[in-house]
C-alpha cells in the first residue's frame, strides 16, 4: 500500500513538471510573436497612427524664425503605453566659430535618445568627448521642461566636430555630450526623440492644448552612461537606396541598426525605395508585434496604407527574411477599414506596435522613403 502511494505521488511529480515545461514553452514562444496553432490572433493591437504633413514642421521652422525659441516641438505621441516618441526641429542660422580659447558648452541627456535628420543646410555638430565641470541642468528651464528632459551641462573636451549637410543622419543615445556647432548655411533639422521614461510632455497637432510636463527627478547628476554616436552620411544612404534596384533584392534595406544601452533599446534606419509610378493600392499589409516606426518621406510622392484592422490576420513565417532582417515578428492579413494617406517629400508618419501598415501608390517615383524602427526587445539584428 506504502509503495503503491509513493509511485501515485512520483507520477504526480512528473505529469506537472512536463506540464509546467509545455506552459513554459508556449509563454516563449509568444513572447517571441510565435503563436500557438489555433489560437486566433487580433486584427489590430491598441493603438493609432500619427501623419505629420511637411506643413506642420515648416510652420514650426517659420515660427523659430520669428522668434520662438530653436529646437521646438512639432509633436510627441505616447507608443503602446511603452515609450514616447517626439518629433521636434530646429532652424538655425548661419554663425560663426567661438573665439580662440572661448569655452565650448554642452549637455548630454538623462533620458531620451535622439535621431538628427539634416533636412537642409549644412554645418557641424559638436558630440561625443567629455563634459569638464559638470552640472545638473536647471529642471526649472524650458530646456529640462519641453526640449530634453533632465540632463547634464559643461564645457566640452575631446569632442568631434562632425560635419553635416542635408540628407545626413546623427544618432544620440543618452549620455553622450553634444551641442550645435558653426553653421555655414540656415541648416534645418528634424530631430526624433526616443523617451522610454516619459520626461516629456506629449504634444498634440498644432492648435491644440500640450498635456502638462511630468515633474522632473531631482537635479542631480547621472552616473556614467554607455553608449557612442552614430553617424549616417547621406552617401551611405544613397548607396543602400541603390541596392535596392538590384533584382531579386527586398525593397526594405537596413542602413544601420545600432543599441542604446543606457535606454535598452534598439534603433533602426532603413530606408524603401520605389523606382516607377504604381497605381496599385495594397488590398492586404501588416502589423508588428514588437517595433514601432517613423516614415520619412525623402523624395517622391504617393500615398500611404494604415490603420484599420485586419481580417483573417495570419502570423508571418518567423524564418522568412522579413521577420529576421527587416522588421521582427508580425501579423498579415486583409485591410478593413484602413486609411489612405497622401504622402509627399517631407512628411512623416508614425505607425506604433500593432497598428497596420504598408507603403501604398507611387504617384511621383522614384519614391524614396527613411524607415526608422523602434526596437524596445532587441528582435532586429545589428548592422
Amino acid at each position: 500500500m506504502l509503495k503503491r502511494a509513493v509511485w501515485s505521488v512520483v507520477a504526480f511529480l512528473v505529469a506537472s513538471s512536463i506540464a509546467i515545461l509545455v506552459f513554459a514553452q508556449a509563454q516563449g514562444q509568444q513572447a517571441k510573436g510565435q503563436n500557438a496553432p489555433g489560437t486566433k490572433l487580433p486584427g489590430n493591437l491598441p493603438g493609432v497612427f500619427t501623419f505629420i504633413p511637411k506643413a506642420d514642421v515648416e510652420k514650426v521652422q517659420t515660427a523659430i524664425e520669428n522668434g520662438l525659441p530653436n529646437d521646438a516641438p512639432v509633436r510627441m505621441v505616447n507608443v503602446s503605453n511603452r515609450f514616447n516618441l517626439g518629433v521636434y526641429t530646429l532652424n538655425s542660422r548661419p554663425s560663426k566659430p567661438p573665439a580662440p580659447g572661448a569655452p565650448v558648452m554642452g549637455f548630454y541627456h538623462n533620458d531620451i535618445a535622439e535621431v538628427y535628420i539634416v533636412a537642409s543646410g549644412a554645418g557641424t555638430w559638436r558630440v561625443g568627448g567629455e563634459l569638464e565641470n559638470p552640472k545638473a541642468d536647471d529642471l526649472s528651464g524650458r530646456s529640462v521642461k519641453e526640449v530634453r528632459g533632465p540632463g547634464v551641462v559643461g564645457v566640452l573636451k575631446g569632442y568631434t566636430n562632425q560635419k553635416i549637410t542635408a540628407g545626413d543622419v546623427l544618432i544620440v543615445p543618452p549620455g553622450v555630450p553634444h551641442s550645435p556647432g558653426e553653421m555655414m548655411e540656415t541648416t534645418k533639422i528634424v530631430r526624433i526623440v526616443i523617451d522610454p521614461h516619459k520626461v516629456l510632455p506629449l504634444i498634440p497637432p498644432t492648435g491644440q492644448a500640450s498635456s502638462a510636463a511630468p515633474a522632473p527627478a531631482p537635479a542631480t547628476l547621472a552616473p556614467k552612461l554607455t553608449g557612442t554616436f552614430t553617424f549616417i552620411p547621406k552617401a551611405e544612404i544613397d548607396k543602400t537606396l541603390k541596392e535596392t534596384e538590384a533584382p531579386g533584392t527586398y525593397g526594405d534595406r537596413a542602413v544601420r541598426t545600432v543599441d542604446l544601452p543606457a535606454i535598452n533599446f534598439r534603433l533602426g534606419v532603413y530606408v524603401i525605395h520605389r523606382a516607377k509610378p504604381s497605381d496599385n493600392a495594397p488590398a492586404s499589409g501588416w502589423y508588428h508585434t514588437h517595433i514601432a516606426e517613423i516614415y520619412y518621406v525623402l523624395r517622391g510622392a504617393g500615398t500611404f496604407m494604415a490603420g484599420g484592422s485586419l481580417e483573417n490576420p495570419t502570423a508571418d513565417d518567423p524564418n522568412s527574411y522579413s521577420t529576421k532582417v527587416v522588421r521582427g515578428p508580425s501579423v498579415s492579413g486583409t485591410f478593413k477599414g484602413v486609411t489612405e494617406q497622401k504622402i509627399e517629400a517631407g512628411d512623416l508618419l508614425i505607425a506604433p506596435i500593432g497598428v497596420p501598415h504598408v507603403t501604398g501608390k507611387t504617384t511621383v517615383a522614384p519614391r524614396d522613403i527613411m524607415r526608422i524602427a523602434f526596437d524596445p526587445d532587441k528582435v532586429l539584428p545589428l548592422k
